[in-house]
């Protein structure tokens, strides 16, 4: 009967969903009205509803949460203790011990939870839901809202950068790799409209990281072009993090929180045309249906020709439906669906010319041929579903326990054909294996020669359908003992994947053009047959999980966890028995001295492991497996993280600062072929070591920044020699690791300096300085240095937005993607975007409609 009071938030809601067809139109643009349901969270524990006076002055959070605590004789818990330092404006004059509390936390982005008559906890709100357009945006002072992550990124000892969705917003970034071309360190091989064979493939300091996508800290199986219209904010965790997020995570994680229902009503509406042409809408509505109970849906439609690309076209359209019961209480459950439609044309750029003894190949558009020519053909196309539904449960058991349990089931269908165009020699025998015409591409194009043919590998496309699911179930206690402080996390994560493929096939000759004068259309006679039989695997993964954090004084502390992996991998393919169990275990350690509530200097060692087949759902791995009767070394990747870091929060509170210094190690490295998705294990040992510094914030209330500056020394420690490394690569850098990065994205509110002036007039922009970088460990192929820059003007009064943004507002060459086997994908020329917002929100309502 207690199990039934407790939730009874939660299944009071289920009778209000039924309400949801009363939602009425517009999207939440960024609605600052939100910003209420900070610090007035709602409670089914009430404490004494006599008025009395205060008088407690403005100070440290802790300060004044102790005066409070003598005053009330309530006792407050700070769910994290460097919150303690966020400056507090006191509790002046007279109020009930509930308004006190929610005084005490005015304008600070904190709410409070009453867990009883005599018992309250303060906490941060997290990122995801931190909304108003003029709050802070020092990241370091937000939280994950991931389970096994429990402290601020201030208090974590590890390189995290998050992207706000006020950022987002700003640059109008539309996919998540445009959200991420603002994070060093990162390289993509994705692209304007496309994603090449596996969707969205991401590398953090050089290491794949494709399966290393997480939303609300579960995994995202499928190999899409992940569009940002349901994604509240990103977080990228660089080095390995396999101890909180399971195997893999070699160079990072890139973690998305999804919207999510919350209690208010809110609604907004955007539109935005530009060049290309280019067309997108977003509606985003949020209804509160009673005291607990909330709803949310989110739909988007995008339409664009890329510019600068001919014949690249991306359309897209999604939707994410959200359904929160018990909000505000110490029990909540919220449930999720996502829906989103792809229909693009697949690009993979231009050819690098390759294979020349002696020549260190580069894009050929780096040597006069234009950016827009596209080498595939009409037949190219890349159709793509993902469907995924989620529940996302968290209970508050008193100040001491967390309990959360989250589950993910995800279903994706894709339909790839695309053409691969390459510039190399093709020799007479290379010509009778493969049934294409020899030639002499690459060794013309390093005489000066570009009107030659280039060539067109015979791999058609394939059909991948995949699925998975994932539950993991978190414990958070906090406890003394010996008089020493705990934070223990302990849980179990396990999931399963499936995966199916069946490949084209060309039939009939295709013609190729020269790289001037690339053929667009298909010969008569060319169709592509898909082969009747594929490959079809299964993935399985039980991994318990184990960390404490422990105060050995009021500054220092240490923190130790381990997580140990069962996982194994099996299937067919074409008739082929592959099977691939795998044992592992996954540590971390760290100290950390926090000298002051505005201070954190660390040390922190992790290891991360990558087994056979981490991820079937991309291809690369599925086939990769297969390889694997033909390599006997295909034994798991390992990589080790040494970091020390400090990070700091100023200007009180509002401006956060990052410095750290790291060495990351990876043995028995594997590369990927991006046409056949075979992936080779080569013995490799690749070393990345630097520097990372960061700043997040406002410098001023009206001036706002995010920079960062990465220096990455890179460097194959061991090669074996092999048929894929016949040459030895030691000394050679580390594929996809430019040594430099700098990136900056400020804005500025002019309103501030023109009194007669309503509302916010942001002015600002960015840029992004990558210096260069090989593609292959024969550091045969090379990406030149480039800069980008981006503008954007804003002007938002009252429930109105207009905006204007200009992307590559120099018009750089430049690459967004590449790929070891000989292209890269040149980024969309200048771009102007226009944009028009209408935003409605009003407080949050007691007793529903």
């Amino acid at each position: 009967m207690k199990a039934i009071q407790t939730l009874r938030p939660v299944l009071s809601g289920l009778a209000a969903s039924a309400s949801l067809a009363s939602l009425g139109g517009g999207v939440l643009f960024v609605a600052p009205e939100r910003a209420d349901a900070q610090g007035t969270q709602p409670s089914q524990s009430h404490l004494s509803s006599t008025v009395r006076r205060f008088d407690i002055p403005p100070g440290p959070l802790s300060d004044v949460v102790s005066a409070l605590e003598r005053e009330t004789g309530i006792h407050i818990t700070l769910a994290i203790h460097s919150i303690g330092s966020i400056h507090s404006p006191g509790v002046s004059g007279s109020f009930t011990a509930e308004q006190a509390l929610h005084a005490m936390l005015a304008d600070t982005g904190i709410r409070v939870r009453v867990t009883s008559p005599t018992m309250a906890v303060v906490e941060l709100v997290p990122a995801s839901e931190t909304v108003e357009v003029t709050a802070s945006t020092n990241a370091l002072q937000t939280t994950t809202d991931v389970g096994r992550l429990p402290d601020t990124l201030q208090s974590t000892p590890q390189t995290i950068t998050s992207i706000s969705q006020v950022m987002i917003e700003q640059q109008q970034a539309t996919t998540v790799d445009q959200v991420l071309q603002y994070v060093p360190g990162i390289t993509v091989a994705t692209g304007e409209g496309n994603g090449g064979i596996s969707g969205d493939q991401f590398r953090i300091r050089g290491f794949d990281a494709s399966g290393d996508i997480y939303v609300d800290g579960l995994r995202d199986f499928g190999s899409y072009v992940r569009d940002s219209f349901a994604t509240e904010n990103v977080m990228v965790i660089k080095g390995p993090a396999s101890e909180s997020f399971g195997n893999g995570t070699t160079g990072g994680v890139i973690e998305l929180d999804s919207k999510k229902a919350h209690l208010g009503n809110a609604s907004s509406y955007e539109v935005t045309g530009g060049t290309g042409p280019y067309g997108r809408g977003v509606f985003d509505i949020n209804r509160q249906l009673n005291d607990t109970t909330a709803a949310r849906i989110v739909a988007m439609g995008n339409g664009q020709d890329v510019v600068d690309r001919d014949h690249v076209y991306s359309n897209r359209w999604g939707v994410l439906a959200s359904v929160g019961f018990g909000l505000g209480t110490d029990q909540t459950v919220v449930v999720d669906y996502f829906h989103q439609h792809s229909d693009q044309r697949p690009d993979f750029g231009v050819p690098m010319n390759s294979g020349v003894t002696g020549v260190v190949g580069v894009p050929v558009t780096e040597l006069g041929v234009s950016r827009k020519n596209y080498y595939g053909r009409e037949s190219d196309r890349d159709l793509m579903d993902a469907d995924v539904a989620t529940i996302l449960y968290k209970g508050h058991f008193g100040d001491w326990l967390t309990l959360t349990n989250d589950t993910r089931v995800g279903h994706y269908t894709r339909d790839l054909r695309f053409t691969p165009s390459l510039c190399l020699d093709v020799s007479p025998l290379l010509s009778y294996l493969y049934g294409i015409p020899a030639g002499t591409c690459a060794t013309d194009v390093s005489k000066g020669n570009l009107n030659t043919n280039y060539v067109i590998w015979p791999v058609g496309g394939n059909t991948p359908k995949s699925s998975g699911a994932e539950n993991v179930t978190t414990a958070l206690v906090r406890f003394h003992t010996l008089g020493m402080r705990h934070e223990l996390v302990a849980g179990v994560d396990e999931y399963y994947q499936h995966a199916s493929m069946k490949f084209y096939t060309p039939s009939g000759t295709e013609t190729p053009g020269t790289l001037l004068n690339p053929i667009y259309q298909n010969s008569p006679g060319f169709s592509l047959v898909l082969a009747s039989t594929g490959t079809n695997s299964r993935s399985w993964d039980v991994g318990p999980f184990i960390s404490d954090r422990v105060w050995l004084t009021h500054q220092l502390s240490v923190s130790g966890g381990v997580r140990w992996d069962h996982y194994s991998v099996r299937g067919n393919a074409s008739g082929t028995i592959f099977n691939a169990p795998s044992q592992f275990a996954s540590p971390k350690a760290s100290l950390l001295w926090e000298p002051t509530l505005h201070q954190t200097y660390y040390f922190n060692f992790a290891r991360s492991v990558t087994p056979s087949g981490n991820n079937i759902t991309s291809l690369s791995t599925t086939s990769s497996i297969l390889s694997a009767q033909s390599q006997p070394n295909l034994k798991p990747q390992g990589s080790n993280l040494y970091e020390v870091g400090g990070k700091w929060s100023l200007l009180q509170d509002r401006l956060g600062a990052t410095a750290a210094l790291y060495r990351l190690e990876k043995n028995n490295t594997a590369y990927t072929d991006a046409i056949t998705g075979i992936q080779t294990t080569t013995g490799d040992v690749d070393r990345v070591q630097g520097i990372e510094l960061g700043l997040t914030g406002k410098i001023t209330r009206a001036w706002d920044t995010q920079a960062s500056y990465s220096l990455m020394d890179n460097k194959i420690v061991y090669s074996a020699i092999s048929a894929f490394t016949p040459v030895s690569a030691i000394g050679n850098r580390v594929p996809y690791v430019s040594k430099n990065g700098i990136a900056l994205w400020t804005t500025y509110d002019v309103a501030t300096l023109i009194p007669s002036l309503h509302g916010h007039l942001l002015g600002g922009g960015g840029f992004n300085f990558r210096s260069d970088y090989f593609v292959d460990n024969a550091n045969s192929l090379h990406i030149p240095t480039a800069t980008t820059a981006t503008a954007m003007l804003s002007y938002d009064l009252e429930r109105y937005h207009l905006g204007l943004n200009v992307n590559n507002l120099t018009n750089t060459l430049a690459y967004n993607s590449a790929f070891g086997n000989g292209y890269a994908t040149p980024v969309a020329g200048r771009t102007f975007l226009f944009t028009f917002g209408l935003r409605l929100a009003s407080p949050r309502k007691h007793g529903g409609f």
